[in-house]
């Protein structure tokens, strides 16, 4: 095969050089103003004809999707609910109190605790002429309370370890008193049985641990025989004049709001009890004071339709908000009419003395006006159809309509009434499901339209 001259070759090499030239060097086409419309309209309209094409199609898959997925609707499942009205009140609390003179200026170190039951003559304070004197009683006050409970908490040498199983139970027992206790608001009692828990949890301890209490007490008898050592000053004993339960603060008010002052109440004169004012001298000159029994009173306005349910003899929850929430069922003592205005004074009265309980004279509570039991669900839910007031209802893939009847409204759902069971008229029959009412965990639609009752979803 002979070769190709080299000029050929050379000549067929440089030709692609001359194809590859920058399109800088090309000579482009001058365009007139009106040709340049031209073009810029083309393209426009190619782009509008592109995005409107685009649009079409989209239109078309979601109505193909609607068509096929059916009515978009929103549901929720009814539930049962109960939904309290309350209304903040000012009350004003009654009792029988007598203060306890002072007899003697000075200190007091009182020898009870507030609340505590006291007999008649019993020592109630010792009233100091030197402060320091005061402080030391104190101390020696906490220091005979802990003895008193390392003496019960104490073990005798030959207990065997198997007594923990014994403890265990005594333990759980107490605990679960004390629940049940402050479950049904018997607060006094589950504070009673705070003691006995822990002299049961100090035995255990001492068991399990092989501890022993000797040491600890003999440096708290120590520590006390030093403190009366160093009481110098003069004392006097203040006795209690009859029995009751003792409080050492006095408002000066104990001889405006008591019981007999509550039983002439009128609505009249309900309205001058936030113009009473304390007694400074009967402050001054006290040492405490004795509540003869535990029956007190509170004394708060209502509406004629609010306190019209509230009925003589029964009991309702209050809220106290000065002793940290505290709820305590009160009976309904008296109910205070008036014909000029739309008031009643209702009179409530309890038994219960709650240890560290607030017992000002005039104080905010909280009072379930109303109380609503039903079915809740959304208020977008309720529907009118034919006139009736009622919800749609989703059975399976068909749309139902359900009578409801509203009892309570509020921030955007409602109570409905439970349906009546015909096999148990007298009774309230949460799970009874009803063909033609609202019941529970029915599938509720709560947003949508075009719903009619029969509809179907497909």
């Amino acid at each position: 095969m002979s070769e190709r001259p080299e000029a050929e070759r050379n000549e067929v090499a440089a030709a692609p050089e001359r194809e590859l030239r920058p399109a800088r060097y090309i000579k482009k086409k001058k365009l007139n103003r009106r040709e340049k419309l031209a073009l810029y309209a083309k393209r426009f309209f190619a782009q509008f004809g592109t995005a409107l094409l685009s649009a079409s199609i989209v239109g078309y898959v979601f109505l193909q999707l609607m068509l096929n997925v059916g009515t978009m609707v929103e549901v929720e499942s009814a539930s049962y609910a109960t939904i309290s009205q309350k209304a903040e009140l000012t009350a004003y609390l009654f009792r029988d109190e007598h203060v306890i003179p002072a007899g003697e200026s000075g200190t007091a170190c009182y020898l009870v605790s507030d609340g505590e039951k006291v007999m008649k003559g019993a020592d109630i304070a010792v009233i100091y002429t030197e402060d320091d004197d005061a402080a030391r009683q104190l101390r020696i006050n906490e220091i005979d309370a802990r003895i008193e409970v390392l003496n019960k908490s104490s073990v005798s040498d030959g207990a065997s370890t198997t007594n923990v199983s014994l403890i265990d139970e005594s333990i759980a027992g107490v605990t679960l008193a004390m629940i049940r206790d402050v479950d049904g608001n018997a607060l006094d009692k589950a504070l009673r049985d705070r003691e006995e828990l822990m002299v049961l949890l100090n035995r255990r301890h001492s068991l399990v641990h092989s501890v022993s209490y000797t040491a600890e007490l003999s440096k708290l008898y120590n520590e006390r025989t030093e403190l009366v050592a160093a009481m110098h000053g003069e004392s006097y004993v203040t006795k209690s004049p009859e029995s009751g339960y003792f409080y050492s603060t006095v408002d000066g008010y104990e001889n405006v709001f008591t019981s007999e002052a509550m039983e002439t109440l009128t609505a009249e004169t309900f309205e001058t009890l936030s113009e009473s004012v304390p007694d400074r001298a009967l402050i001054a000159g006290s040492a405490g004071k004795i509540v003869d029994n535990s029956t007190w009173y509170i004394a708060v306005s209502l509406d004629k339709r609010s306190a019209e349910k509230f009925r003589v003899g029964r009991e309702y929850p209050i809220t106290f908000q000065y002793s940290n929430g505290a709820v305590l069922n009160m009976r309904v003592h008296r109910r205070v009419s008036r014909t000029d205005t739309d008031d009643t004074i209702v009179v409530f009265s309890t038994k219960v003395m709650p240890e560290g309980f607030d017992y000002s004279r005039c104080q905010t509570v909280e009072l379930t006006k109303a109380e609503y039991a039903g079915l809740r669900i959304s208020a977008s839910a309720i529907r009118v159809s034919n006139g009736e007031t009622g919800v749609f209802v989703v059975l399976g893939n068909r749309v139902a309509f359900k009578k409801a009847e509203v009892i309570y409204s509020y921030a955007g759902y409602c109570i409905c009434k439970v349906p009546l069971n015909p096999d148990y008229p007298n009774q309230d029959d949460i799970a009874y499901n009803s063909r033609t009412e609202l019941s529970l965990h029915d599938t509720v639609i709560t947003e949508g339209s075009g719903i009619y009752d029969g509809m179907r979803l497909t």
